[in-house]
């Protein structure tokens, strides 16, 4: 499984660096967000399924106010800092596999 999500990083980056993104078909809009997220959720996955014995997940905080997005956001450094810490210090058996939107767990594969 994880040969194929390599296999689409791979092509991604050689139709970019060929200027043949469009011509490939690849989506127009916010191109290199979407692929970089569906292979962080694939990986998570795939490292939960290989390594039961560890708890791993993936996670966004949510749009958090910074300078980076010219401080348009309602939520707060401190707020955004409280998802990973939460999800950081899960105990054992927890959730693993799971895409976290801030405090909601997307999706879950495995435990």
């Amino acid at each position: 499984m994880d040969g194929k999500v390599d296999g689409v990083v791979k092509a991604f980056l050689e139709d970019f660096e060929n200027g043949s993104l469009e011509a490939k078909g690849w989506p127009a809009v916010f191109l290199a967000h979407i692929i970089l997220k569906a292979a962080m959720n694939a990986y998570t996955r795939i490292l939960a399924k290989t390594y039961p014995n560890f708890i791993v997940n993936s996670m966004r905080p949510g749009f958090v106010k910074t300078g980076i997005n010219f401080n348009t956001s309602m939520l707060l450094v401190q707020e955004g800092a409280e998802t990973p810490v939460k999800w950081a210090l899960l105990p054992d058996g927890g959730p693993s596999g799971c895409f976290f939107v801030g405090k909601k767990c997307q999706t879950s594969h495995g435990r």
